[in-house]
């Protein structure tokens, strides 16, 4: 069978659905895993029976996933928690970017160790925290926190509620400090070296685009180029959501290429040789995933990026589907709660529409057949957009409660526009970084496309029928 892994990827989706459906014993599900792994391996010459034994296990196998995912370690800092009115010092450090929010700083604290007291004990966990005051704050700085602990309050939404979106990150506890004094700074640094670099060199390129470009582009631009959306209006963002264009404003398998693109050839000027080209690609594209935070359309990317760096060195051709299963694998390995998150289903479900409807639908429309070139060039956009649209509809309805007809053809307007910003906003950047005289010229045209994609954007949305809640 030629997409057994993408079959079996399935499988597993639809185990970790199966548990979260239905209340099965952990050891029950384990006892079948060893049955069925034993049926596999007596059935390995009968293909039919051998298929069926490894769909089955890989079921099983999603379903175990999800059941040790609900599984807290036994020092996790929630198992001490008594929830009332006690004061914690929590000794750790900072394990995200903080982000300030009017008057508030936000972030994320990983704990490893715990006083109460006279009482100390090492522990492992992580805890969202909100100052109500502007705290200067960076990734891996190591701190003491003083303060009470408490549950995240359950704000419902659509899909679920604000405790089950923090708890899919690990995050089980909050803690409100009101006063600085309840922080002490240390002076050793914790967290990853790795994602420190990673962070450093966002801020560097943050930097670059703050410099030339206005508030508004610039926040675009970082949101497009970065991931950094918290520069950006609430009216620009709600303006995206009625068109169905917010997705450019997050960073994605588009920005993944052109980072492999502008690498490659930079590498190919200085005559790197090919292997080690790929390599130093591959590096990277990881590099830039940890700098834009990760999240699941640029870790789908940056999976497929070496999937198909690694067939380019294997001199292989590779399957989109067996490619794309492989990036949501890895990233459900890691936490199967994320195949619940609208994000991971926004971005699998649209990259998978077009692979499996574009070509069927080319056919059947034959675009090929049209010589114009630039008539076939819309039409194609217009069926990529379509494509899109309809793998994603059903979600959005869902989740946000609006159906917006006229995203077929915002995107076929706007997504071009995205590319040539995106375009510009990198090289704006290498020019900040490394030749500032040429940065004030490319700066005046990314500007400039920012402020007639917002313009093309608003025209869209004032077109009858563009959008409608319900």
């Amino acid at each position: 069978m030629k997409r057994l892994f993408a079959a079996s990827t399935l499988f597993y989706c639809l185990g970790i659905i199966l548990v979260s459906c239905a209340k099965i014993n952990f050891w029950l599900i384990f006892g079948l895993g060893i049955i069925t792994f034993a049926a596999a391996c007596l059935s390995f010459r009968n293909k039919f029976i051998f298929m069926i034994s490894v769909f089955f296990l890989a079921l099983i196998l999603g379903a175990l996933s999800l059941k040790n995912s609900y599984t807290r370690h036994k020092c996790q800092i929630s198992n001490f928690v008594s929830y009332n009115d006690v004061v914690y010092n929590l000794s750790g450090f900072v394990d995200s970017e903080p982000e300030i929010k009017g008057k508030h700083t936000f972030f994320v604290f990983r704990v490893q160790e715990v006083q109460v007291d006279k009482l100390r004990w090492s522990c492992c966990g992580n805890v969202l925290v909100r100052l109500d005051f502007p705290q200067s704050l960076n990734y891996a700085d190591s701190l003491i926190l003083q303060g009470a602990l408490r549950r995240p309050y359950v704000f419902s939404s659509a899909s679920c509620s604000y405790r089950d979106y923090l708890s899919r990150q690990g995050i089980y506890l909050v803690m409100h400090i009101k006063n600085s004094l309840q922080i002490i700074p240390q002076l050793h640094k914790g967290g990853s070296r790795l994602i420190i670099f990673s962070f450093w060199l966002r801020s560097k390129m943050d930097e670059v685009i703050s410099k030339y470009l206005p508030d508004l582009p610039a926040g675009i631009l970082s949101a497009m180029v970065l991931g950094q959306r918290k520069a950006i209006p609430w009216l620009v963002n709600n303006s995206m959501v009625k068109s169905g264009t917010v997705h450019i404003l997050v960073v994605s398998g588009f920005n993944v290429g052109i980072v492999a693109f502008i690498v490659n050839l930079l590498l190919k000027i200085i005559r790197i040789r090919r292997k080690a080209r790929i390599i130093l690609v591959a590096i990277c594209l990881l590099i830039y995933c940890l700098a834009t935070g990760a999240t699941n359309p640029v870790i789908r990317a940056t999976v497929m990026g070496l999937i198909f760096l690694l067939a380019y060195i294997l001199k292989r051709n590779p399957d989109m589907y067996n490619s794309l299963a492989g990036a949501a694998l890895f990233i459900l390995i890691i936490n199967p709660r994320q195949l619940f998150d609208v994000g991971f289903q926004l971005s699998f479900s649209s990259v998978l529409a077009i692979v499996y409807l574009y070509p069927k639908l080319e056919r059947i429309l034959r675009i090929d057949s049209c010589k114009i070139k630039i008539l076939r060039f819309i039409a194609e956009g217009c069926l990529v957009s379509f494509c899109a649209w309809l793998g994603t509809i059903g979600i959005i309805a869902y989740n946000f409660r609006i159906i917006a007809p006229i995203t077929v053809l915002a995107n076929i307007l706007i997504v071009p526009l995205a590319t040539l910003i995106t375009l510009c906003g990198f090289t704006l950047v290498l020019c900040g970084l490394f030749c500032p005289f040429l940065a004030g010229f490319l700066s005046t045209t990314t500007a400039m496309l920012i402020t007639l994609l917002l313009n093309v954007n608003s025209v869209a949305i004032k077109i009858p029928g563009a959008y409608f809640y319900f």
